[in-house]
């Protein structure tokens, strides 16, 4: 019995305007790779097969065929994201989305869309080979739960800079304190200077999100002797000491 002509299209669209609202609005990693994964690697290429007429013999060839329909366009997408500067995950769900709506209008609009192949009737699986199957489908689950795990505990370049310098452009009673963010989401601070010890200036409250770069100059005074000026960086929600950076302020 063969499937309908457009009800697999319809369920491919479907599955990818699903994916977009999975990005778009969900932080979930779950979520997101299983509404994204059969996108990437089938979905898409399937819309594609049909859209172009290619006819295949079995749904094993179908298969094979659609997972490499999908890695082409998800290679064509890699140029077309970076071009645009919109290589970001909710960039690829739109991609995908894109190519798998444009390629069901092309296929629901030709008379000669072929048919999907029929699907082999069921073999007979033994207890073992069902139990060798969940085997190893539970070892890779937990390898991808570790992976997973130990990607998000990984912090590499995940930092936020703080420093505090004379100004490059002002005279000796110019400081210049900055905090740049590389971290993942947007994270608020307090900020206090003091000069040999004593408080000289606060700031409360500072958002920064993940990119951006906060600076200020500081006038201070310059006296005969040498003083030295610190920087401290505080998390509101436990006030304890994030980052911490000093100078010499020049003297007369």
């Amino acid at each position: 019995m063969r499937i309908p002509s457009n009800r697999d299209l319809l369920a491919a669209c479907l599955w990818a305007g699903a994916a977009v609202a999975a990005v778009a609005v969900s932080d979930s990693l779950l979520i997101r790779t299983a509404l994204g994964a059969p996108m990437v690697f089938l979905v898409s290429g399937h819309t594609v097969l049909r859209a172009i007429g290619v006819r295949t013999r079995s749904a094993l060839q179908h298969f094979v065929y659609a997972v490499g329909a999908s890695l082409a366009a998800g290679i064509a997408g890699g140029f077309a994201l970076n071009a645009a500067g919109f290589l970001t995950p909710l960039g690829w769900a739109l991609w995908f989305w894109a190519v798998t709506a444009a390629a069901t209008l092309v296929a629901a609009g030709r008379r000669d869309t072929p048919d999907l192949p029929a699907w082999p009737a069921p073999a007979r699986v033994r207890l073992w080979q069902g139990a060798a199957f969940m085997l190893a489908l539970l070892v890779a689950t937990g390898a991808y739960a570790l992976a997973v795990q130990d990607e998000a505990a990984f912090r590499e370049f995940k930092y936020t800079a703080f420093w505090l310098l004379p100004s490059p452009n002002g005279g000796p009673d110019l400081l210049t304190v900055g905090i740049r963010s590389a971290e993942i989401r947007a994270q608020r601070f307090d900020l206090e200077i003091t000069l040999d010890g004593q408080p000289f200036a606060i700031f409360r409250s500072l958002t920064i999100a993940p990119g951006d770069t906060w600076a200020r100059e500081i006038l201070v005074p310059v006296l005969a002797t040498r003083q030295t000026a610190e920087a401290r960086l505080y998390r509101p929600e436990d006030n304890r000491l994030y980052r911490s950076v000093s100078t010499l302020v020049p003297h007369i």
